[in-house]
């Protein structure tokens, strides 16, 4: 090859890397424009329902016992339907908006538990049509299922009730019987081994440290944020983790997933296995074929030219292909006692 070749290779090869970095700037501009959009409808319609909720609670007054209990459960229902919506919607909001709208349904329901005690007399029982689910179960020592939390969601002072929160060493599992469509939600665990069968409709994670969570296919999106050396097996349309750092991730995800203020992000393809998985996926709408757990976006690298260093596919030999040895080792480490 002559000096003008190599003059006209360079000078084409300069070309393309051009074009790239052009066609990667384009899409990234237009994944933001797509994210304001969404984040713009949500504003409206969290404005919207929040505004109504409040003109509810400021519109009641005295009167007859069954009615207001009636009225005081729609209410609830619907700061509940508040907070699922900010559950499913947590994919494409910042750290500091998620904290302000959830800081907002807390208010919400802090008002109505005061409304409800002042203008119902007080009796050792909340609403008579209340009944706690028990969404959630675990296995105790004699082997029986137990309700996870002895919640009573209308008694005190009424704040965001976690599905399962503050544990430590602990093995919790979910079965599919009540999660399947339900918005799972964990924090506050350490050295924890959690495992969620069946097709819940979102989960969202926050403040775990050291722990072990396997997850059946998540018909919609997975949240987490301030998490720490914490090995997650996730299935899921939607992937976003926030703040963490030293995490592994085991993913199948049909979207891009996003990281944002994380370090020493793993990821390797979901590898995890139960008796009618397959139902599970097909139930909750998740392309098996489609699988983009080598493709993270990282919303504090956009640089289109070099990879992200806050995270990297793990190599062959970091690999846990055997589930059910790591477990049992986990579970000694952390002198966890095992239920099955």
């Amino acid at each position: 090859m002559d000096g003008k070749d190599r003059i006209t290779e360079f000078f084409n090869r300069r070309h393309k890397e051009r074009q790239t970095n052009l066609a990667n700037l384009q899409e990234l501009r237009s994944k933001e424009a797509a994210e304001y959009e969404g984040l713009e409808y949500f504003e409206q319609v969290f404005g919207t329902k929040t505004r109504e909720i409040q003109k509810n609670l400021n519109n009641l007054q005295p009167g007859d016992r069954t009615q207001l209990t009636g009225t005081f459960n729609k209410i609830l229902g619907s700061i509940q339907e508040l907070q699922k919506y900010l559950s499913t919607s947590t994919i494409f909001l910042t750290e500091h908006k998620i904290k302000t709208c959830q800081g907002t349904i807390n208010d919400l329901q802090a008002q109505a538990e005061e409304k409800r005690t002042r203008l119902i007399p007080k009796k050792k029982f909340g609403f008579k049509s209340y009944t706690k689910p028990e969404v959630l179960i675990e296995k105790s020592e004699n082997g029986a299922k137990k309700p996870l939390d002895e919640l009573d969601g209308l008694k005190g002072r009424q704040v965001f009730q976690w599905t399962v929160d503050g544990r430590r060493n602990e093995e919790i599992l979910l079965d599919g019987s009540a999660t399947n469509g339900q918005d799972i939600t964990l924090n506050d665990l350490e050295n924890c081994l959690v495992r969620i069968v069946g097709h819940p409709g979102s989960i969202q994670l926050s403040k775990l440290k050291n722990c072990v969570v396997l997850a059946g296919p998540v018909a919609r999106s997975v949240f987490a944020d301030d998490c720490h050396k914490c090995k997650f097996v996730f299935a899921c349309q939607q992937m976003r983790l926030h703040t963490s750092h030293t995490c592994d991730i085991y993913l199948h995800v049909t979207c891009r997933g996003i990281i944002e203020d994380c370090a020493e992000i793993r990821t390797a393809a979901y590898n995890f296995s139960y008796p009618n998985i397959h139902a599970d996926f097909h139930n909750a709408g998740l392309d098996v074929e489609r699988n983009n757990w080598q493709d993270l976006a990282d919303f504090n690298w956009l640089s289109p030219d070099r990879p992200s260093p806050n995270w990297k596919k793990m190599d062959q030999q970091g690999l846990i292909e055997h589930w059910d040895a790591f477990l049992e080792q986990f579970r000694k480490e952390n002198s966890i006692h095992s239920h099955v």
